[in-house]
């Protein structure tokens, strides 16, 4: 069945003339950004530790107070970035309230012997399974640093954790990250002659960077 011409133009919109179609009161442009944007909102919330069923709810919160909002978007940004932090707020919030010993600044809490890295057959070959491994104040630093695109001084204002902490957190979190999402390159053939950080020896693995660019689920 052939799509109606509103739809139509709604989707090969760009979101700058959704946002001013939505601002005016049109629910279908509204409901063409809610399509686009929902799979990467709710996927930034489970990375941020938010289970699938609170992820759905406080996407769909977030949603809802954009809406309302919409004419304090400012185009500073990509519209999604906005929907991030609204929807991170919220999330914090209720973080907060139920787990209020996370957010603090005292890091000895959080620190744990160093460990060697895990055997390659066991390593994570993709990052939401990798953020799992995370504690979980260093998950939220580390998805607000990335995802959300936050400064370490702006996910220090919006954890209200010391630039510090936030810091350390998000280095930890990183050096986990790495060491979990490496993996070993099966055509490399190892070189007992090599010297350490030589060509050789590097090429033996292949360092999958954290992204968080893949968030369209």
């Amino acid at each position: 069945m052939p799509q109606s011409p509103s739809h139509n133009s709604a989707q090969d919109q760009s979101d700058i003339d959704l946002i001013g179609r939505a601002v005016t009161g049109s629910h279908t442009a509204f409901g063409e950004l809610v399509r686009r944007h929902s799979g990467a909102l709710r996927t930034h919330l489970r990375r941020m530790g938010a289970q699938s069923s609170d992820a759905d709810d406080i996407a769909q919160e977030a949603f809802m107070a954009a809406f309302e909002r919409l004419s304090e978007f400012r185009f500073e940004g990509p519209f999604i970035a906005w929907l991030k932090m609204i929807a991170s707020r919220r999330y914090l919030k209720k973080l907060k309230a139920a787990q209020k010993y996370l957010f603090t600044d005292d890091i000895t809490l959080f620190e744990t012997p160093d460990q060697a890295p895990p055997p390659a057959d066991m390593r994570l070959h993709d990052l939401d399974s990798a953020l799992s491994q995370l504690k979980p104040i260093e998950r939220v630093c580390v998805t607000l640093n990335f995802s959300a695109g936050l400064s370490h001084g702006d996910v220090a204002a919006e954890t209200g954790l010391p630039l510090g902490t936030v810091k350390s957190h998000i280095k930890r979190g990183l050096d986990q990250l790495k060491s979990a999402l490496t993996v070993p390159n099966a055509s490399a053939q190892p070189n007992s002659s090599a010297q350490p950080n030589s060509p050789s020896q590097d090429a033996a693995t292949v360092s999958a960077t954290p992204t968080f660019m893949d968030e369209r689920r």
